[in-house]
């Protein structure tokens, strides 16, 4: 698969704040990379007690980065810093393995928009 349609930042919620301060949430740029769009499915959503669901906005393909986990916050843009103005979407779920065709090494990420 080509990862042609452009280059995504990954971002990772951290404490910004100062020793003794009230905690701060900021983001970590963790790995940027060109991606393709994968095909996905929606489906009802539905929460229920103990059970996370959620709404499926995109499907992406990147180069394999297995530091990339759950709820790491993703933009479609070359940034070096997260910023409100900008879609973003939150991983909800993250599969290391390798591609079908070609046998490289790829990371499928299920996007969520995040609401602002």
């Amino acid at each position: 698969m080509l990862l042609d349609r452009g280059i995504c930042s990954i971002f990772r919620k951290k404490d910004i704040s100062q020793a003794g301060e009230k905690p701060r949430d900021g983001y970590e740029r963790i790995h940027q990379s060109w991606y393709g769009e994968l095909s996905f499915e929606t489906t009802p959503f539905r929460a229920t007690e103990a059970r996370e669901d959620a709404k499926t906005a995109a499907r992406i393909r990147i180069h394999q980065n297995r530091n990339i986990n759950n709820h790491d916050v993703l933009v479609l843009l070359e940034v070096n810093e997260m910023s409100e103005t900008v879609q973003r979407f939150d991983v909800t779920r993250a599969f290391h393995g390798k591609d079908e065709e070609s046998g490289e090494l790829i990371t499928d990420l299920t996007l969520a928009e995040v609401e602002a």
